[in-house]
């Protein structure tokens, strides 16, 4: 079957009426369950398509047989397939292409110049779509300009940025080194990078350092339809026991650096976003959705401080917000054993 993300949530609920039969079918794949929207409903999912399906994820459909252009509401062409199709270059004015450099709008992208002009724009329609989307989600823009570099290889972007592959970019001010897109794309990872540098790159921009760590970070995952590739990560980590953590202890590892030793450092990196992304999925799905998230977000980028907006919008100082919201006291919305499904593959 061909999902397709902006019906999901309404072909999941006849599913489940249609079969009657109390448990979600196991062919139903996580681009099915309901996409993240400004407006939308919240929870998005029950415990029941949590413990069977996953997490929702709809950064792979951009990839499969049937993806359709996306448009704006005055009809103009965005996101995947909006600059090149079939490795073709769709001219368009605004769009400015030089060897080893490409422009749109606010978004700068530098590369070597033996890759062709759509191997790098593939990435731009990526960071073009979050761009029509997120600011929405959480009520924040910029009118800066973000660049973005693309190293020749791995080691290339380790030496520039002291990170594994696990970690997709180096954010500073107004520009990030990205893991370079051919590995972010042969990983299937292309289009949660995108969505997570412009939440990461507009939360900066807008509240600077204000936010404890989980709440940032965790942001950054659940806007980038994150969540299922965390839990899938998990898998190999859970015989050693439980994969959840405190919230401190999330903050101290999300606010420091790299752990000098890789192992250690992907592990531990993983596991702490893994439990932000859940203390966020809590809360935005959970308790008072998207609507509340963005008027927190907005009382705190215009002066508030996180405790005073955290009181007046979910009626808990920041302490006692994270500690409401503790992964490893409320488990995992999947249960003991999540699912493992496969994102990219098409339904």
């Amino acid at each position: 079957m061909m999902a397709n993300p902006r019906l999901g949530g309404f072909f999941l609920v006849g599913s489940l009426l249609i079969l009657g039969a109390g448990k979600a079918p196991a062919q139903l794949h996580p681009s099915v369950l309901p996409p993240l929207t400004p407006d939308g409903h919240f929870p998005r999912c029950s415990a029941m398509e949590l413990a069977e399906i996953g997490f929702p994820d709809h950064k792979h459909a951009f990839t499969w047989y049937g993806w359709e252009v996306l448009k704006d509401e005055e009809g103009r062409p965005y996101g995947p397939g909006a600059f090149c199709r079939h490795k073709e270059l769709i001219p368009r004015p605004d769009l400015h292409i030089e060897p080893d450099r490409k422009v749109f709008g606010q978004f700068v992208l530098e590369h070597n110049a033996a890759y062709s002009d759509c191997d790098m724009l593939y990435f731009m329609e990526l960071v073009d779509w979050a761009w029509h989307e997120v600011p929405a989600l959480i009520g924040l823009s910029s009118a800066d300009t973000l660049t973005m570099v693309n190293p020749d290889n791995n080691e290339a972007y380790g030496r520039l940025t002291g990170y594994g592959i696990w970690r997709f970019y180096l954010l500073e001010d107004d520009r990030a080194i990205m893991q370079p897109w051919p590995v972010l794309q042969g990983r299937t990872l292309d289009g949660h990078a995108a969505f997570m540098l412009i939440t990461d790159w507009l939360l900066r921009e807008n509240l600077g350092d204000a936010l404890p760590a989980w709440l940032h970070q965790g942001l950054v995952d659940y806007c980038g339809e994150h969540g299922q590739h965390l839990v899938n990560y998990m898998a190999q980590f859970r015989k050693e026991g439980s994969v959840l953590m405190s919230p401190p202890l999330v903050d101290a590892l999300l606010s420091r650096g790299p752990d000098p030793d890789p192992q250690t450092d992907r592990e531990v990196y993983r596991k702490a976003c893994y439990s932000a992304f859940l203390m966020v999925w809590e809360l935005v799905e959970n308790r008072g959705g998207l609507q509340a998230m963005r008027e927190y977000l907005d009382q705190v980028s215009t002066g508030r401080t996180p405790d005073d907006a955290a009181v007046d919008v979910y009626g808990l100082d920041m302490a006692e917000l994270a500690a409401s919201l503790d992964p490893a006291r409320l488990g995992e919305p999947g249960g003991k054993n999540p699912p493992l499904p496969v994102p990219h593959k098409q339904p």
